[in-house]
């Protein structure tokens, strides 16, 4: 019986623990399949392999690619090479655009009366350094009381210190993960802004541009399950599902908590671990 989890983050990208704690904290969960999909990198992956294998754990090799700028669409990769120099190359830009857009949000909150030490700020983040991380830094000087509060005032869109950022459009980042032989997924459409009659169309070209599967199952879609669930199917897409587990604060999701709300989650599953599987896992 396969108990999936098929997005969670490391302290690579904005989640809190390493690659082996995650893996440990995986495995007291009851899940039996899991991926790493840190943002803009894949410097976690080496490690998770390994940690897979010595808790005897399934494992599909992932990442979260940002894209459409202040849109906000994420491309989620599975089967992905963490060694293949073309990914690695597109990655690289966006890692860097990422942190620079992280500098000054930092420039701006500094001017707003509200200084943050880099050095501090990026204490324990093994990767890049990107807006939770300043939400943290935020919270912990006490200048908010919580990071949705950091959000909410500095750091979401139409606040302040939220500083307009350039990354490549969805339909590049799929195309660049099927070159590579991975599986493009839509993450969490449940977090896309959209009206249906904007993001259905634009579904329909993220297809043609070699989308292969949705993320039905996240929390943040616990309302729309049945509506993703059947635009998936009936569009002929992988149906996939996972916390989006950054830390135990709360932030996203609990790891192992859209298993147990996916019904078919051992069928679905087993066909992303199939069409992954034939591209390194």
């Amino acid at each position: 019986m396969i108990r999936p989890d098929l997005h969670m983050h490391t302290a690579a990208s904005d989640g809190v623990l390493s690659v082996h704690e995650l893996a440990r904290q995986v495995q007291r969960a009851d899940v039996t399949l899991f991926s790493v999909t840190d943002h803009d990198t894949v410097a976690s992956l080496p490690a998770a392999f390994d940690a897979a294998y010595e808790r005897g754990l399934a494992f599909i090799p992932g990442v979260e690619i940002s894209t459409e700028g202040d849109e906000d669409i994420h491309i989620l990769g599975y089967g992905v090479d963490p060694e293949d120099e073309a990914l690695l190359s597109f990655l690289r830009k966006s890692d860097a655009m990422r942190l620079e857009r992280t500098r000054r949000a930092v420039r701006v909150l500094c001017d707003m009366g509200m200084p943050l030490d880099w050095d501090e700020l990026s204490a324990g983040a093994e990767g890049t350094v990107g807006r939770l991380h300043i939400a943290r830094a935020l919270t912990a000087k006490g200048y908010v009381q919580n990071e949705g509060e950091a959000f909410s005032k500095y750091l979401g869109k139409g606040r302040p210190a939220c500083v307009p950022r350039e990354t490549p459009a969805a339909s590049e980042a799929i195309s660049l993960l099927r070159s590579r032989g991975a599986v493009p997924v839509l993450a969490h459409p449940g977090l896309i802004p959209w009206p249906q009659e904007r993001l259905l169309p634009m579904l329909r070209r993220w297809i043609d541009a070699g989308l292969m599967g949705v993320e039905v199952y996240h929390p943040a879609n616990r309302q729309n399950y049945p509506l993703w669930d059947r635009i998936a199917r009936q569009n002929g897409l992988l149906v996939t599902g996972g916390s989006d587990f950054h830390d135990f604060r709360g932030s996203h999701g609990r790891i192992g908590e859209t298993a147990a709300e996916w019904p078919q989650a051992c069928e679905d599953a087993w066909k992303l671990y199939r069409a992954a599987k034939k591209h390194r896992i």
